[in-house]
């Protein structure tokens, strides 16, 4: 009788260990990402001077002091952008030598990536919004964002340190915040 008594006594911790892991897993997995993106898109907003503002990156090549890009001839503008007041804008003219915008949700899946190939016009024209918020402008594509917050990135590629007066140009020429409509 003793035997069965230990034996149920150790596969009652055992079950206890396994639901106690595959809990933590779970919520390791589910949260992890999360708390990495809020960091991330706590210091966009903090460059930016908000959320739902754009953070351009102004420095060619590798930054001194900073963690290395994975291509240090791209010059990002990015934005942390918030929903829940309602839908957010992003517009300008894509640069010439290679233009992508990429959207992030708050779990750090990618939902959406477009680039200057794909667009049929030298400008773009965005705006990012929840499922059940109202439309965008006639104009303006609506990009439908799975969470309420999320990141924003726009890579251009630069050749040359001599263009970053054009580029600077490019960036200024952008509008990004709340939607008008």
């Amino acid at each position: 009788m003793l035997n069965k008594a230990i034996l149920f006594f150790g596969l009652g911790i055992a079950l206890l260990g396994l639901i106690t892991f595959l809990g933590t897993r779970a919520y390791v997995i589910d949260q992890a990402p999360k708390r990495v993106m809020a960091s991330i898109e706590a210091r966009i907003a903090k460059g930016a001077g908000g959320w739902n503002a754009c953070n351009h990156n102004r420095i060619y090549g590798p930054r001194p002091n900073s963690a290395r890009r994975a291509n240090p001839d791209s010059v990002i503008t990015s934005m942390a952008y918030d929903l829940s007041n309602g839908p957010v804008a992003v517009s300008g003219v894509i640069w010439p030598d290679y233009w992508s915008l990429s959207l992030y949700a708050q779990n750090s899946d990618n939902f959406f990536v477009v680039n200057d190939r794909q667009l049929s016009s030298p400008t773009f024209d965005f705006t990012i919004k929840l499922e059940e918020q109202s439309g965008a402008g006639t104009s303006s594509t609506e990009l439908i964002s799975p969470t309420t917050k999320g990141i924003m990135l726009i890579r251009r590629f630069v050749k040359k340190e001599a263009d970053m007066p054009l580029v600077i140009e490019n960036q200024n020429a952008m509008a990004c915040g709340p939607s008008s409509t």
